[in-house]
């Protein structure tokens, strides 16, 4: 056993702690000591076992402290283990998703909230708290989310999502969103014409409020305006549905963003690591049902379905690609 203050290594065992653990003791220095855990995700002394089973229930859906009371984790490891999960997941995320060839792209804005919702703010409450947004750029054939951006629904954070989409881009694509005012100024930019682009924009009737007093049903959708903005956009294809369909998803697996509970964030940078996690998840791990195949293999960015270990250890990850 090699010593911890001096490292030489003719350590000799010296009994054990309280807690039943081996216990060493230099003979150059005197010291004592015991084994040094292991940190196989670099700063964590968890397990890349338990590791795995709180990334798994994580992006299915699962709530913190729901995720304690089934691992027997911490909540504070559990929080940690988040950040560094998204951390991973958004290097991940930023470094094969590059080079993209898509033909046509949807994009959207997913509400959430941190800490409490916008009309319940004070002056004097942090910037990050209230609404947020998740901005979401899908391609439409292969289902592979382009890029992602956490913010709030303004026009420098419109600007900062359209300029990474063109950053991951080849080519000239078609693109739709919804009727955001600030979309059309961000793409014009970014793109430099170099696109196809249209906005739709829903027409809904009134909503029904026949029922009980905390019964709100959500409007039926009338009719839609199709409205070509820059270049020859093909009417087939200007089309929000696909990426909607993938909110309910988004929606599903990832607990912050379930609407009516009590599972919202508390903080900024834990909402955008649950983010970063599950869009690394659902380009790499998560077979699609219609495709029969990850996002990311039906647009060539890798040759297999990913394991949760291979978002967990990085370089097993790039390897296996």
């Amino acid at each position: 056993m090699t010593c911890l203050k001096c490292q030489h290594g003719n350590a000799v065992k010296a009994g054990t702690t309280k807690n039943k653990t081996p216990r060493f003791r230099c003979k150059a220095c005197g010291a004592k000591f015991i084994e040094p855990k292991a940190k196989p995700l670099g700063r964590h002394y968890t397990s890349l076992e338990d590791a795995e089973r709180v990334l798994a229930l994580l992006v299915e859906g699962v709530s913190i402290r729901a995720i304690t009371r089934l691992t027997g984790l911490n909540k504070g490891t559990i929080l940690s283990l988040l950040l560094t999960f998204g951390a991973k997941c958004a290097t991940l995320f930023d470094e094969r998703v590059q080079g993209i060839k898509a033909s046509s792209i949807q994009a959207d804005e997913l509400w959430t909230f941190v800490q409490k919702k916008q009309k319940r703010l004070k002056h004097d409450d942090p910037a990050e708290r209230g609404d947020q947004y998740v901005w979401v750029a899908l391609d439409t054939d292969s289902k592979l989310v382009v890029t992602y951006h956490v913010g709030k629904r303004q026009r420098e954070q419109t600007g900062i999502f359209i300029e990474d989409l063109r950053r991951r881009l080849v080519g000239a694509p078609q693109i739709t969103t919804d009727g955001w005012e600030a979309y059309p100024a961000a793409i014009d930019y970014s793109f430099a014409r170099d696109v196809h682009y249209a906005t739709l924009i829903k027409q809904y009737a009134p909503a029904n409020t026949d029922g009980p007093d905390w019964f709100r049903p959500s409007s039926r959708v009338t009719g839609v305006v199709k409205l070509p903005l820059i270049g020859r956009p093909a009417e087939d294809r200007i089309c929000t549905s696909h990426v909607e369909r993938a909110n309910l998803t988004f929606r599903m697996h990832t607990r912050r963003l379930t609407r009516l509970t009590n599972g919202f964030s508390k903080k900024l940078v834990n909402l955008q690591a649950a983010i970063a996690i599950f869009m690394a998840y659902y380009n790499f791990c998560r077979v699609h049902q219609t495709l029969r195949v990850t996002p990311a293999m039906e647009a060539g960015l890798t040759d297999r379905v990913w394991t949760l270990a291979d978002l967990l250890t990085m370089e097993t990850a790039r390897k296996a690609a």
